[in-house]
C-alpha cells in the first residue's frame, strides 16, 4: 500500500506542476480536512526529502481520516486531462479517443484556454472550465496572423518547437481567433494483455506471498471459502461483482479462485488510474468471455475510469466486472450521490469475513501442505490470510536486531506472550501473569526497564503493523493478553529461538493450580514433553520441579531421582514420604542429606529421630544397670516434662556410684524447694560441679535467705568457673551490694556465654544509672518487649468478660 501511495503522490505532484486549477483545488481539499499546513509541500518546486514525506504523510491522513478528500485528489491525480498526453506519434486510428484544446481571443488580444488546454500550458493560469464549455465559440470574423519567430542566434530568441507546435504567444490578433489542437490518449489493450483466466496466477491478483519455503509454492494451497458458490453464480452473467473484505481478509484470492473457474475467458487487469474506456473498442473486436479485475476499485473509479454508462458498454458486450473494496467504504460510498458512489451502488457483492469460520478450517486442516496445520491451530480472530501474508513478516519485525535497541522491553514482554504459548496456553492471560513470566527472564529484565517502562513497552508491542495487528493481542476479557498466533507458529518451527526458561514453566504450573484461564495438564504434557532431554540426563532440579507438580508414581519417581541426586529440598520431601509411610529408616540418608545443605525442617526432624533413638539406647543402658546412661537418660526427661521418671532415674545412677549425677538430683530437687537438695548440690559443689554451684548459691538464695557472702562466694565458684548463669547471678549480687561496674561486667560476661536474663538485668542496671541509650541497646539485644516477652511472639488474647465463663457447656 505505501508504493501505491507513492505512485499517487508522484502522479498528483505532475498534476499540480502542470495545473495551477489542480493546485488550487489539491490546497482547498486540504483545507476542507484541516490540513491547510500541509498545502505549501504540494505547490513548492522542490523535491527534497523532507518534503516528500510530508507530501507522502498527508495522503496516508486523508486516505485514514477523511476519505473523501482523499477521493477528490485521487479522481485528480489520476484523470486523462490531468497526465501529460504523449507525442503525437501516428496518425489516427480506430479505438482511439481525442481531447480538443481550444483557445477563444477576444478583441483584447488575450487568450482564454479550455481546461484540456490549461493543463498543458501552466504558464497562463485561468479558471477550470465547466463541462459545457467544452466546445469552442463560434467564430466571428476571424483574422488570422502568422506567429512572428525570432531568428536563431537573437537575443532572446525562444528555441524553435519540432512537431506540429504553433507559438501564439508573441502573435498579435484583431478579433476572435479559435485553435484547435487534438490529443490521442492511449490505444485499446492489445490482444497480448487479456490473458487465458486460467492462466493467470495469484500473485497478479495480489495474493501476497508468504515466507519462502524450499519445495513449496510461494503461496499455499487455496482452501474453498464459504462463499465461492455464491460467488461463482454472480460471475455467471456480466456485472460488476464486488467481493467485500477487510485487508488479508482473502479477497484477492478467492476472486483469483473464482476467475478460474470461468472456462473460455480472458482477463485484463488494468493499472489503478487507466483510462479503462479504450476496453470498449477492445471488447468489441473480441467477442467471447471476457472479465476486467479491479483490485480496490476506490482506485478505478472517476473520470475516465469506471462510471455507471462505461459499465453500461462493458456488460453489454459481456465483460464481467470484479472487483474488491473494504466494507466501511462499500457502505459509507454506497449512500453517496457521486458518478463513483452510483456505481458502487450498484455492485453485487459478497462479503468474506477475516477470522474464517469453522467449517473454512476444517478445510485448511485437511490440506496436505505442511504449511496448513500451523495456520489452523494459530491464525486466531486475525485470520488465515493474515497470518500466511504479514505473519512472517511480524516474527521478523520482532527478530530483527534493530528491535533489541529500540524496544529491549518491548521485545522481552512479547517473548513472554510468546513463551506463555509455547507452554500450552492459547488463551489470553492476565496482565498480571504475563508480567509474573516477563520476571523470569533474569538480568535481561533489569536492564531492559532501565531503558524503557512497561507503559511503553506494552503500547509498542499491542500497536497494529502492516494494517492487521500487535505483536501482543488484546484478549475478550480486560487487561489480557495473547502472542499474535503467527508469531507462536514461526517460534515453534524456529531452530534458533531461546528455550522457554525454567521459570516460566513454574510460574505457569503454579498459576494452574489455582484455576483458569490456564489449564495444568496442557501445561505439564508440554512441560514433559519440552523437559525430556533434561530429566533423562538426570537434571535435579527439573526432576524435582515437574515433581511438585505431579502426582502418583510419577511424583515419587522424580523426586526419589532428584533426592539421589542430591537435591536438598527434593532429599526432604522424599525423607517425609517415608517417615508418613512408616520407613524411618529409609528416610534418614534423605533427611541426612537435606540437613547438612540446610534444611531446617529436615535438621529438626532428624534430631527428633536421634532424640527417640537416643533415650531407648540410653533406656536399654541403663535398664542393664549403666549409671552414666542413666544420668543422661533422666536429662533427657526433664526437658519434655517427665520430671519424676527423670528422678527415678537419677536416683538409680546414685544407687550405682555415679557421682556425677548429684548436681542433676539437686537441681530436680531444688526445683520443687525440696530440702533434699541442698544436700546433693553441696556434694556436687565440692566435687567441682559449677552447675551445682550455682543451683545452690539459688537455692539458699531463695528458700532459706542464705548469707549474702555465701551465696556471692557460690555465684563466683560458678562463674569463674565458666557457668554462664553463675555469672548473671553474680552480676545480680554485685548489683545488690552497690558494686556496679563489677556486676557491668559479669553481666556482660553472662549474656556473652548465653545466659537468658543477663541482657536484660544489664539493661535495668544502665537505665538505673541513667544511660537511657545503652539501656535501650541492650533491651534490643535481648528481644524482649515491655512486659519481658518477646517483641517477636503475637500478644495473648484478651481475657474474657467476668461475667461469662471461659468454657460453654452443651
Amino acid at each position: 500500500m505505501t508504493a501505491e501511495l507513492e505512485e499517487l503522490r508522484h502522479a498528483l505532484l505532475g498534476a499540480v506542476r502542470r495545473s495551477p486549477a489542480v493546485a488550487l483545488r489539491v490546497e482547498e481539499a486540504l483545507g476542507r480536512a484541516g490540513m491547510a499546513y500541509a498545502a505549501e509541500a504540494w505547490t513548492r518546486w522542490g523535491d527534497d526529502r523532507l518534503t516528500s514525506h510530508l507530501q507522502l504523510a498527508s495522503l496516508v491522513l486523508l486516505r485514514g481520516e477523511h476519505p473523501q478528500e482523499f477521493d477528490e485528489l485521487l479522481e485528480v491525480a489520476t484523470a486523462p486531462c490531468t497526465a501529460p498526453p504523449p507525442p503525437r506519434t501516428a496518425p489516427e486510428t480506430p479505438g482511439t479517443e481525442e481531447t480538443e484544446a481550444t483557445w477563444a481571443t477576444g478583441d483584447s488580444g488575450e487568450t482564454e484556454q479550455t481546461e484540456s488546454a490549461k493543463e498543458e500550458a501552466p504558464e497562463k493560469p485561468g479558471r477550470e472550465a465547466h463541462p459545457s464549455e467544452e466546445q469552442a465559440p463560434q467564430q466571428q470574423g476571424p483574422r488570422e496572423h502568422a506567429p512572428r519567430e525570432q531568428a536563431p542566434g537573437r537575443p532572446g530568441a525562444r528555441p524553435r518547437r519540432a512537431g506540429d507546435h504553433v507559438d501564439f504567444r508573441d502573435s498579435t490578433f484583431h478579433g476572435p481567433t479559435v485553435g484547435v489542437q487534438h490529443h490521442h490518449y492511449g490505444t485499446a489493450p492489445v490482444p497480448a494483455e487479456w490473458r487465458p483466466a486460467d492462466g493467470v496466477g495469484p500473485l497478479e491478483f495480489g495474493v501476497w506471498p508468504t515466507r519462502p519455503v524450499p519445495g513449496l509454492p510461494d503461496v499455499p494451497p487455496y482452501v474453498p471459502r464459504d462463499r465461492d458458490e455464491e460467488l461463482r453464480a454472480l460471475l455467471a452473467r456480466p456485472s460488476l461483482v464486488l467481493i467485500l473484505g477487510e485487508p488479508y481478509a482473502g479477497t484477492s484470492y478467492t476472486a483469483w479462485h473464482a476467475v478460474r473457474s470461468l472456462k473460455g475467458h480472458r482477463v485484463y487487469a488494468p493499472d489503478p488510474g487507466e483510462d479503462l474506456r479504450p476496453l470498449v473498442a477492445a471488447l468489441r473486436s473480441s467477442p467471447g468471455g471476457h472479465l476486467v479485475w479491479l483490485d480496490e476499485l476506490t482506485q478505478h473509479l472517476g473520470p475516465g475510469r469506471l462510471d455507471l454508462p462505461l459499465l453500461g458498454r462493458l456488460n453489454d458486450l459481456g465483460a464481467v466486472v470484479l472487483a474488491t473494496m473494504r466494507p466501511a467504504e462499500y457502505y459509507r460510498r454506497r449512500a453517496g450521490t457521486a458518478p463513483g458512489d452510483r456505481v458502487v451502488a450498484a455492485a453485487r457483492t459478497v462479503e468474506l469475513r477475516r477470522e474464517w469460520s469453522e467449517a473454512e478450517l476444517a478445510r485448511l486442516s485437511a490440506r496436505d501442505d505442511p504449511r496448513a496445520y500451523p495456520a489452523y491451530m494459530w491464525s486466531g480472530r486475525e485470520g488465515v490470510g493474515s497470518y500466511f501474508a504479514v505473519g512472517h513478516l511480524l516474527f521478523d519485525e520482532w527478530r530483527r536486531p534493530g528491535t533489541r535497541q529500540e524496544h529491549p522491553l518491548g521485545r522481552l514482554l512479547v517473548r513472554a506472550a510468546v513463551d506463555v504459548a509455547r507452554c500450552g496456553v492459547t488463551a489470553a492471560v492476565p496482565e498480571r501473569l504475563l508480567t509474573q513470566v516477563l520476571a523470569q527472564y533474569g538480568p535481561e529484565v533489569e536492564e531492559a526497564a532501565g531503558r524503557e517502562s512497561l507503559d511503553e513497552a506494552i503500547g509498542w508491542a499491542t500497536a497494529p503493523m502492516f494494517g492487521v495487528s500487535g505483536l501482543v493481542v488484546a484478549g475478550e476479557q480486560q487487561d489480557t493478553w495473547r502472542a499474535y498466533g503467527a508469531l507462536v507458529a514461526h517460534a515453534l518451527a524456529s531452530e534458533d529461538l531461546e528455550p522457554v526458561p525454567d521459570g516460566v514453566w513454574w510460574t505457569l504450573l503454579d498459576q494452574a493450580e489455582t484455576g483458569p484461564p490456564v489449564d495444568h495438564g496442557v501445561i505439564l504434557g508440554a512441560a514433559r514433553a519440552a523437559l525430556r532431554a533434561r530429566v533423562e540426563a538426570a537434571d535435579a532440579e527439573v526432576m524435582f520441579q515437574l515433581a511438585r507438580h505431579t502426582l502418583g508414581e510419577e511424583r515419587m519417581s522424580l523426586l526419589r531421582r532428584a533426592a539421589d541426586a542430591g537435591h536438598p529440598e527434593a532429599a526432604a520431601d522424599m525423607a517425609m514420604i517415608l517417615l508418613w509411610n512408616g520407613e524411618e529408616e529409609k528416610a534418614v540418608p534423605y533427611l541426612e542429606v537435606a540437613a547438612e545443605a540446610g534444611v531446617a525442617s529436615a535438621a529438626l526432624r532428624l534430631g527428633r529421630i536421634h532424640r527417640a533413638r537416643a533415650e531407648h539406647w540410653l533406656r536399654a543402658a541403663a535398664e542393664a544397670g549403666d549409671g552414666a546412661a542413666a544420668h543422661e537418660l533422666g536429662d533427657m526427661l526433664v526437658g519434655p516434662g517427665r520430671e519424676e521418671e527423670a528422678l527415678r532415674w537419677y536416683r538409680r545412677a546414685a544407687a550405682t556410684g555415679h557421682r556425677e549425677v548429684a548436681g542433676s538430683l539437686g537441681s530436680l530437687l531444688g526445683s520443687w524447694n525440696n530440702p533434699e537438695a541442698e544436700e546433693w548440690l553441696r556434694y556436687a559443689a565440692a566435687w567441682g560441679d559449677v552447675r551445682a554451684a550455682n543451683d545452690l548459691g539459688f537455692f539458699l538464695d531463695t528458700t532459706k535467705r542464705g548469707e549474702v557472702a555465701e551465696v556471692e562466694a557460690l555465684y563466683r565458684q560458678a562463674a569463674e568457673g565458666g557457668d554462664a548463669a553463675g555469672a548473671a547471678n553474680l552480676g545480680v549480687v554485685l548489683e545488690f551490694l552497690g558494686r556496679y561496674e563489677e556486676a557491668v561486667s559479669w553481666y556482660r560476661t553472662g549474656h556473652e556465654r548465653g545466659a537468658a536474663y543477663a541482657a536484660q538485668h544489664l539493661a535495668q542496671l544502665l537505665r538505673k544509672q541513667g544511660r537511657d541509650a545503652e539501656a535501650d541497646a541492650w533491651l534490643r539485644e535481648a528481644a524482649v518487649g515491655p512486659q519481658g516477652l518477646p517483641a517477636t511472639l503475637p500478644p495473648p488474647p484478651p481475657a474474657p468478660p467476668a461475667d461469662r465463663p471461659d468454657t460453654v457447656e452443651e
